[in-house]
Formats: structure tokens, sequence, C-alpha cells
């Protein structure tokens, strides 16, 4: 779609920071000229390809550029933030362009409780604060930061000559202002001048790129075990190969399934499952009710002795989308054959519980790559995404 020539001129005249100094607006969007190389941006931050059914906020949106890519990608619910002329302006485009986005005019030095009280208590998928903390009082800004990220912040300072803005200095100071846990240098933009950039996150970022070999999670590394991957060059039907050997290794390791991966430690009693989608589900709300789902079934099955106990749900992230995983005691046991006797009594369990596995018999997946023995008793370990119950 052409932008109209009133939006067009809009943009030059409102568009910038300061107002009216420049013939382009602050950001590029849709063909037109900017101050800001937004593509640039993107490319930098590895901005999300999908923000399907997610939830976002830009402090200090100018025209909009971030929020309205944002809304294109398939965000639920996108509101930006900044002072009256390129607001104005965004709400025009916004329009224009048929997009449901809530632009509101908003000095962040009024606070916390006065943005509580304009877009309400609801927190975000993804904060944007790009180049902005030098307009505004920072630790305001920071408590506004603190407050709406549910998953991530991106954030992205000044030029290092005006504001003193260098990797450094940033790093101490994003560390004493963000109480949000993981912080991730990401690079430098240099289309208007160098700036360094960051994404902090609640969220554990992930790396499952070359899960074949290893998984990395949240700052560290869990290497595969090669005769447990699922396209292993030397594997038996149904792990027959892994029968009585051990069902962990020394350190950190990832057994890596067609559906999943779980990550281990020998050191500890708890691991992480990690949960791989049908690539059809890209919507956020779809995947928690997945493993929402997941997580029910594993909680009956475990409470009846058949499988690991599922303890909690936990916020992923890995360079283009979200993902869940479920934190989960560590069987440290031996991979074994289960009898007849309990294959049946796991059937009629899942039959009288409306359990099944899609388009599989439950009784095909009671083989050594999914169960584990300990001390005598025998436990199904890999529940994924196909199971499903009544609910």
């Amino acid at each position: 779609m052409t932008l109209s020539d009133k939006i067009k001129q809009e943009l030059r005249e409102k568009g910038q920071f300061p107002y009216g100094k420049r013939d382009r607006a602050y950001q590029s969007i849709d063909g037109q000229p900017g101050i800001r190389d937004m593509n640039h941006r993107y490319d930098v931050i590895n901005f999300p390809k999908s923000f399907d059914g997610e939830t976002v906020i830009d402090f200090g949106c100018s025209v909009g550029a971030i929020c309205i890519e944002a809304k294109r990608r398939g965000a639920k619910r996108v509101v930006g933030l900044d002072l009256k002329q390129p607001i104005s302006v965004a709400k025009g485009l916004a329009e224009e362009l048929d997009l449901d986005i809530e632009f509101y005019e908003f000095d962040i030095d009024k606070g916390l409780l006065a943005l509580k009280q304009l877009i309400g208590l609801d927190t975000f998928d993804h904060v944007f604060a790009l180049s902005i903390w030098a307009h505004c009082d920072e630790t305001i800004l920071a408590q506004m930061i603190n407050y709406y990220t549910d998953k991530i912040c991106w954030f992205e300072g000044h030029n290092a000559t005006t504001y003193g803005d260098t990797k450094s200095k940033m790093d101490i100071e994003l560390e004493k202002l963000l109480d949000l846990p993981y912080h991730e240098y990401i690079g430098e933009t240099s289309d208007r001048s160098v700036r360094q950039n960051y994404k902090i996150s609640r969220s554990n970022r992930i790396d499952m790129t070359r899960k074949d070999e290893f998984v990395y999670f949240s700052g560290d590394v869990y290497d595969t075990v090669i005769e447990a991957n699922h396209d292993y060059e030397n594997k038996k039907p149904g792990g027959n190969h892994l029968i009585d050997t051990n069902s962990y290794r020394d350190g950190k390791y990832n057994f890596n399934g067609k559906f999943s991966c779980f990550l281990g430690d020998s050191n500890s009693s708890e691991g992480i499952k990690l949960i791989s989608y049908d690539p059809s589900v890209t919507n956020l709300s779809d995947k928690k009710e997945i493993v929402e789902r997941i997580f029910r079934i594993q909680s009956k099955l475990s409470e009846a002795g058949f499988s690991s106990k599922p303890l909690e749900i936990i916020d992923c992230h890995d360079s283009n989308t979200f993902y869940y995983g479920i934190k989960m005691e560590n069987l440290k046991g031996k991979f074994v054959q289960p009898s007849e006797e309990w294959i049946q009594e796991l059937v009629d369990f899942c039959k009288q519980n409306n359990l099944s596995r899609e388009g599989w018999d439950i009784r095909k997946d009671c083989v050594p790559k999914n169960c584990i023995e300990v001390d005598g008793k025998v436990y199904l370990v890999d529940i994924d995404y196909r199971w499903t119950d009544a609910i």
C-alpha cells in the first residue's frame, strides 16, 4: 500500500526528534526514508519473524515503525508511547494502514502509576526501549520496564560520544537498574551512530539449532547423548541398543527426541523438558495450551506412578520465537523394556482417564528409549505434544 501525500508530509514535518530539523522522519517506514534505517535495526537485533498471539509495547515509539511491524507480524496487542507530534503521525499511519494499534501521548516522567492508569496492568511479552533512556528519568523508565516486561525487553542505548553509552557503562547501568535476570548483549547498530543493543529477559534463552550435538540453555551447554538421538545410525528398533545403559551422564547432558529434548545434570534432581511443536503452531497462546496439556497429562501419569513428576512450566526463547519448557524430576536409572504386565496397566489407566496419543498406540511408546527403571519401578518419560486428554 502506498502512503498518502498527507501522511508523507506529516512524517517529514512531525516525525522527527527534534522536530522540523531535517527532510525526513526519524524512522524509515514503508519506503519512506528515515534518520534511522529500521531494516538495519531489525537485522542487528534479530527482530522476530513472528509475533503471533504476542503482546508488544514500545517506549518512545516515534511514528510507530516497530509497533506497525509487530502488528503486521501477528501481534495480538500493540501499544506505542511518545510525545504529541509523533503520536499524532503514528495514529494517522495506523488508521491509513488499517492496523489496530494503541498509540498514546505520554511523558515517561509522569511515572509508573500514571501509565498503569492509562494502559492498564497487563504485562507484555515484548517491551522495546530503544534510544530513549537519555530523554527521560532513567530510574522511572526502569520501573516501567521492570513492571511491564513479562518475557523480553529489547534495549538500545545512545551514541557514546554525546551520551557516554559505551558497552562497559551500559553493562553496569542495566544490571543496576533492571531486575530481569538474563542480560544478553546482541550487538551495535550503526545507521546513525554506533549504539549498543541488549535483549534482557525473564525468559530462558535457548539454542537448539545443533541439538544433534548440544543444546544451549540459559548460559549452560548440554552435550547430546549421541547414541540416544532419534536418528542415531546404529540404533535398534525402539532403542533396544540402550537397554541397561544409564539414563544419565556425568555433567550436563541432552537426550534428543523427535518431539522434545530432555536436559539433565548428574548433580541435580531436576531437569528440563523442551517441547518441540508441530511447525503449524506459531501462536503463543496455542503453544501455552499445548504445554499445559502435556503438564496435565504427565501429572496424572506421575500421580499413578507411571511417569516422572512435572514441577513447573517455564518460559524460553531463541532468536526467533518463544517456547515453553517443563521443569521436571530427573530420573537417574537405566533404560529398560517394561514387562507386558506393566504395559497393560498403563494402557488400562490411560483408557480409564481418556488419555491417548494421536495417530499412535500408547503400547508402542513402551520401548527402552522411553522407559527408565529406578529402584525397581518403571517410568514412561517421553510425553510429547501428540498426547491428548479429554479436557
